[in-house]
């Protein structure tokens, strides 16, 4: 639709993020129309070849995160918005009379509702767009201060429930503790005060149930914006940080993990190291690894979903077994600092021993943040325990991966965590075992969307394209659009 037929202010293509927030706005209307009108519903007409069908609307409804989308776009003097129908028919026959329902009323209906501006609700339209800038904005702010993140008082943290990103009702707002408030002034004069995780080595503690993992998770979360009332809108993280986490059985290929594990049995070496099938420990190694060759200077580690020998091995297991292969992340995290400026937010809830080295400690106590860093530090004097520092911390991967497709159709999205690469016969018969054969990203926690996973597959299809064969990744990545 032309620009000027929208009615929609010009100012909403001043930057890019209030086009994004423009875009993600227009998209969760249009997706909202689509379920209320039941539009997302095919044709009920029993079963049989020649029973009714099609007739459903489709759009990508979005989460709690506000992103770059491309079911919305604006295009020169337009504003495009992008969905699938599905074209009604019983058998080989075209049902006339539906598909004029659809493409005549129901197909102008919804986009006069999404798009023209005097339909929107335009104060809810005017609070996304300028939420988000805020978000953008406070990130901005916190990263050249030099924090790792930041949680503003008053945020919601909890979800209403695993399956749910959706804020709980009656939580705990949160409230950051004295010692690690700060303030920063916006570029829109207003003032938000909080708390600011500087970088080093954070330790978040506490008793089991008490939010350790919940302030984790929204920092971990904190990487994108939030819609207004999901209570996260003003968490902000690096948007470097990842997450990471053990997974077993993963497959690793040419990963350099020397600088955790080195001198296996049997000669094996760790710099270039290959497996079909990882233990907890080479897998987290392999996920740290590869995070810092991506860029990552934030490592975000729950206790819970790590290998506990890849953290911390503490002195009695150091008497006792000396042939270890291991170097623990705890001998590691200081130099990684040091090092290569990469910090370390981590989740810990019965290994004391990681007390040694952290810089900072926060205590969750029933969701509220107590600052126990002086505590921590009079506990080490306490009850000394000697944590072997290893420095340097050993070489970062650099790789230029090689991927191949050969044989394969083009990569697509089979749900938001996996990827599936089937071969071009799909009448061979096949081993049942490999009936699903792709990437799994089940364990990679970050991906909030399944359009996020098309975009994954999309780039692995362009490698595809480019050459049918093989070609460095990464440098596909650079010029894909």
């Amino acid at each position: 639709m032309p620009w000027k037929e929208t009615g929609l202010p010009d100012d909403y293509l001043q930057n890019d993020q209030r086009r994004i927030a423009l875009c993600d706005f227009v998209t969760r209307v249009c997706a909202d129309a689509i379920r209320s009108k039941h539009m997302h519903q095919s044709l009920q007409g029993g079963g049989g070849w020649k029973a009714p069908k099609g007739g459903a609307f489709n759009i990508n409804a979005p989460g709690q995160e506000i992103l770059p989308r491309t079911s919305a776009v604006v295009v020169e003097d337009a504003i495009e918005l992008r969905f699938t129908t599905v074209l009604p028919a019983a058998g080989r026959t075209i049902l006339g009379a539906e598909a004029h329902r659809i493409l005549a009323i129901q197909l102008v209906d919804l986009v006069e509702r999404s798009l023209l501006h005097k339909n929107l609700n335009q104060s809810k339209l005017r609070a996304h767009v300028v939420s988000m800038e805020r978000q953008s904005d406070l990130r901005a702010h916190v990263v050249s201060h030099g924090f790792l993140a930041f949680v503003a008082n008053g945020s919601i943290l909890p979800r209403a429930s695993g399956s749910s990103a959706a804020p709980m009702e009656k939580a705990i707002s949160f409230q950051s503790p004295l010692e690690m408030q700060v303030e920063f002034q916006l570029s829109d004069g207003s003032t938000i005060a909080g708390m600011a995780i500087p970088r080093g080595i954070t330790l978040l503690t506490g008793g089991g149930f008490h939010g350790k993992s919940t302030l984790l998770k929204a920092l971990e979360m904190g990487i994108y914006n939030h819609i207004p009332g999901d209570g996260r809108e003003l968490v902000v993280t690096d948007p470097t940080a990842v997450k990471i986490r053990a997974e077993d059985g993963r497959r690793v290929m040419c990963t350099d993990i020397s600088p955790f594990i080195s001198n296996l049995p049997g000669g094996r070496q760790t710099a270039a190291f290959d497996t079909e099938d990882a233990s907890g420990s080479t897998s987290m190694a392999a996920n740290i690894q590869e995070a810092l060759e991506a860029g990552c200077k934030t490592l975000l580690i729950d206790e819970d979903t790590s290998a506990t020998n890849l953290l911390v091995r503490d002195e009695r297991m150091r008497r006792l077994v000396y042939a270890e292969p291991i170097d623990p992340l705890i001998s590691k995290a200081k130099a990684l600092y040091r090092e290569h400026a990469v910090s370390t937010i981590i989740v810990i809830g019965g290994l004391g021993d990681w007390l040694s080295v952290a810089d900072n400690v926060l205590l969750m106590d029933e969701y509220v943040p107590r600052y126990a860093t002086t505590r921590a530090h009079q506990v080490v004097k306490e009850l000394h325990s000697t944590v072997l520092e290893s420095a340097p911390y050993g070489t970062l991967p650099t790789r230029r991966m090689q991927l191949s497709l050969s044989g394969l159709r083009t990569p697509y999205a089979v749900r938001k965590q996996f990827i599936a690469l089937k071969p071009e016969q799909q009448d061979v018969v096949q081993d049942p075992s490999q009936a699903e054969a792709g990437i799994d990203l089940s364990c990679v926690e970050q991906i909030v969307e399944i359009g996020q996973t098309r975009l994954l597959a999309a780039l692995l299809g362009v490698v595809h394209r480019l050459t049918g064969t093989q070609r460095q990744v990464f440098h596909v990545f650079a010029i894909s659009p």
